[in-house]
């Protein structure tokens, strides 16, 4: 009786120790080619319900990117918990952070 008990331990510590081990995040970044950011990095957690069919998410406004100021860098990472949350949901629920540096303003052109 003990050996069942100790195989399905056993089985629960193997099925939790490959799901530390094979957790992964991805991770997308878009730079541009002259990368001179003026802020620190700002987040945002964007959801998407229903496969994108209730909220719709396919535009976000970077609310601190003022004075023609143009994005410099945007991350978008999906964690091991955000994927996870998918798989379980079946794609109804699916997070992403989004990360993003606004650009220095350009510089006078032309001269005195």
């Amino acid at each position: 009786m003990k050996s069942t008990t100790f195989s399905n331990t056993g089985k629960i510590l193997l099925f939790a120790l490959l799901l530390l081990v094979l957790q992964s995040c991805n991770h997308y970044r878009v730079l541009t080619t002259e990368s001179d950011p003026a802020t620190e990095y700002q987040e945002k957690i964007l959801w998407s319900y229903a496969w994108g069919l209730i909220n719709k998410p396919k535009e976000f406004v970077v609310p601190n990117c003022d004075n023609n100021n143009a994005l410099d860098e945007v991350m978008m990472t999906t964690t091991f918990g955000g994927s996870l949350l998918k798989i379980i949901t079946l794609g109804i629920v699916s997070p992403v952070k989004v990360q993003w540096r606004c650009h220095k303003p350009p510089g006078p052109v032309g001269g005195l």
